[in-house]
Formats: C-alpha cells, structure tokens, sequence
C-alpha cells in the first residue's frame, strides 16, 4: 500500500506529560486498515485521539507498538465501501442483513451473505442510506483485534471521514494514489489515479448521474487540476480543508460494528463502578468484622472480670475451699449460713423439706423410711397414684423444689425431694 495512505511509518510521539492527560481522558486508538493485516502485514497505521478528537499521537507498527486507549476504531479504506440506497417494506420495523441484501441484490456483484451492511438517514421517501463491505477481511481483523484484547468500538469507512459536501455540490479530495468524491448522501467514490485521461473518463461517468453544483476542493494545488478532468463543467469551486484520516471527523452513522462484531463493552463500561462499589462493600465488611471482634473482645473481658468480681466476693464465704467438681456447694452452704443467722430457715434445711412435702401431700403419703443428704431427702412410700404424683410435683415446683418417683419395689416409691438449683 502507497504511502500516501498510511503516511510516515515512524511514529509520531507526544511528550511524556502530555500522553498522560491524553490517556485519563477518553481516548480512541483509530486503526487504519492495510490490505493483507494481520496474515501478511505486521501492523497497521494508527492514530491516537484525544476526548474532543484532536490527534495526540500517531504511528505505523506492529500491535505491540500500539499505545493503551478507552475506544477502539477501526476505518476501513476508502473503495472497499459501496453506498447505495434501499426501499424496504414498511412492515420490516428491525431490517436484518438478510432483508437489506435481498433488497440490494441486484445491484451486488457477490452473494448478498458475504456482506456487512450498515443503514444510515432515512430519506423523505421512506428510502434508507446503506452502506455495503464484504464480511471476510473485516471478521479476520476484529477477530484479531479480540484476541489482542483490542474491542473495535467502531469500524467505519474511510469515506465517512471526509468533510461534508456542499449543499448540491461534491466534496473531492486528491491523494497519492486516488480522488475521494463525496456527494449527498448515499452517494461517495474512490476513483484510482492513473493520468488525466483515465481519470476524466472516471469523473465523466459520475457526471451521467448527478451533475454538482459547486465543489469543494482538497489536497489539490489549483482548481484548474480538478477542473482539466470535469470538461465542460461549470459551476462554483471552493478550497476545503485538508484531509487526513487520522484527524478527520466522522460524519454520517455508517458504521459495521454490529450484531457479531459489537464490542459488547456492557461489563468493561460498568467495571471500574463495579470495583468501586466492591472495594466500598469490602472496607464496609471489614469495618463491620473489626466491630465485631472488639465487640467480642469487650464481652469476653467483661465476663472474665465479672466471674473474678464473683470469685473475689464469695471467697470469704467459703474460706477460700471449693469442691472439685461441685464448687457451687460450698457457696450454699454458706447461704444456708446466712440464712440461719437471721432467723430463716436453711436452704439446705430437712425440716423445710418435709415440710412443703407435707404441706402439698397430706394423708395421701404413708412414709416407710426416710433418709437425708446434702440438701436431698430420700423416702420409701407406699404406691402412690401418678395423678397424685404429677399435683404434688406441680405444686413443689412452684415453690422451687423439685420432686422425683420412681419405683423401687412392687408396692412402694421411693421420692427425692430437692431444692431447684
């Protein structure tokens, strides 16, 4: 490919300050297509765009050469695109590539389904702008481009970068190797440079179906050179803006990425709000955890101090001794000691026992012998009725003092009459 078309190969690099405001705005790294990338090209021309389009950078080198960037575009050069325009039935309210290729078969020179398609403007006629590629090469490209973890935003024609015409007229612009037309829409040309004759038999064709206005000429020295190609024209000339595809401005809605070949950036775009609200949740989590521990912490302290508060107040109760295994009898003892002191009975106490037993029982009980230990009293009764058994324990209980049968010998019970701990 001419050099005209991918301009210098040694990049053209920004300084190291200015590269870094370019890439914490939203940058697009445009990539110009070269004819045999990437199975027997090693790179492609690229250009470097800043948040409001300006060119930051630019470059012809391999993949690894290509600088980091928020979008991806990928143009396609100009005379690899055809526009045309197409009817559709009204009752095609979402066009598939399929109807669109039906409908403009007659005017492809392969199988419709080896196409890309992309609709542009409606026209008052109810006729759509359409624009026309073949699928392969670009597939090969965008499928690469994914596996260098590069996700084409866009892939638009390079005719779509040219400025737009005046209102009836062409916009023409003159490169190394070919002359850009643009007219109103749908309507854009890529003519091959190769003398004067050749190219005024190209423009003389383009004449037969609309005639323009004015032109707005770039990259060309005089209008005279334009004009030696367009005899018999006559009309109104005017010098555009230079054209370079690297700063050119998009213009109409042409564009392929769709369907199969969208980015589909829908998790990279809510990626970096994702991770600020997981390293929120996670500092939110730490911080309830940290809570948690110190509340644990304080609690775990809190009985530890308690139960030496407890120890400290009841050792001079017990002397200092505790049972091993049983180190709350000491403890009531003490308060049966206490209890006595002042007049009540003991908690441990047999009399009191027998008397609550008494007390709930009445006639109903005929004791045969009677034992006490450490605060239990143990009776041999004769047999006693289980409704009998389950009153009496009813009212014992309310007055937190547990009773137990069970039956020792045909014909009599034995009764353990306990306090509640």
């Amino acid at each position: 490919m001419s050099s005209g078309w991918c301009g210098d190969r040694m990049a053209m690099t920004t300084a190291p300050w200015r590269r870094g405001l370019v890439e914490k705005s939203m940058t697009t790294l445009r990539l110009y297509l070269r004819a045999g990338w990437p199975d027997s090209e090693p790179g492609l021309p690229w250009a470097l765009l800043g948040a409001r389009g300006d060119l930051a950078a630019q470059g012809d080198s391999a993949p690894g050469g290509w600088p980091k960037a928020d979008h991806c575009e990928l143009v396609l050069p100009a005379g690899r695109t055809l526009f045309s325009e197409v009817k559709l039935p009204d009752a095609v309210k979402q066009p598939t590539p399929a109807v669109i290729g039906f409908a403009l078969e007659e005017g492809l020179g392969n199988d419709p389904a080896a196409n890309l398609y992309a609709l542009g403007d409606a026209a008052a006629d109810g006729r759509r702008a359409v624009a026309v590629t073949e699928a392969a090469a670009v597939r090969r490209a965008v499928a690469m481009l994914k596996s260098l973890g590069r996700l084409c935003d866009r892939i638009v024609p390079e005719e779509c970068l040219l400025a737009p015409p005046p209102a009836g007229g062409w916009s023409v612009t003159r490169l190394a190797d070919r002359w850009l037309v643009r007219a109103a829409s749908p309507f854009a040309a890529s003519l091959p440079r190769g003398g004067a004759a050749l190219e005024q038999a190209l423009f003389s064709s383009l004449l037969t179906a609309a005639v323009p206005a004015r032109l707005q000429l770039s990259g060309v020295d005089s209008a005279d050179e334009l004009l030696s190609r367009l005899p018999g024209w006559q009309g109104e000339t005017a010098r555009g803006e230079a054209y370079d595809w690297r700063s050119g401005r998009r213009h109409g809605h042409f564009d392929f990425a769709q369907g199969e070949l969208a980015a589909n950036r829908r998790w990279r775009d809510w990626a970096p709000s994702l991770k600020r609200a997981g390293w929120l949740l996670g500092g939110l989590l730490a911080a309830q955890l940290a809570l948690t521990l110190s509340q644990s912490a304080w609690y775990a302290w809190q009985k530890y101090s308690l139960s030496q508060q407890i120890k400290s107040a009841a050792t001079p109760w017990i002397g200092g001794q505790a049972l091993p295994g049983s180190s709350a009898l000491p403890m009531l003892r003490a308060v049966d000691k206490l209890r006595l002191s002042h007049g009540l009975p003991a908690r441990d106490d047999m009399v009191e026992l027998m008397g609550a037993l008494a007390a709930v029982a009445g006639r109903d009980l005929q004791v045969r012998q009677m034992e006490y230990e450490a605060g239990r009293l143990k009776l041999q009764v004769a047999e006693v009725p289980a409704e009998s058994l389950a009153r009496w324990r009813k009212l014992l209980a309310a007055r937190q003092i547990m009773l137990d049968a069970t039956s020792s010998q045909p014909g009599s019970k034995q009764l353990v009459v306990a306090r509640e701990p």
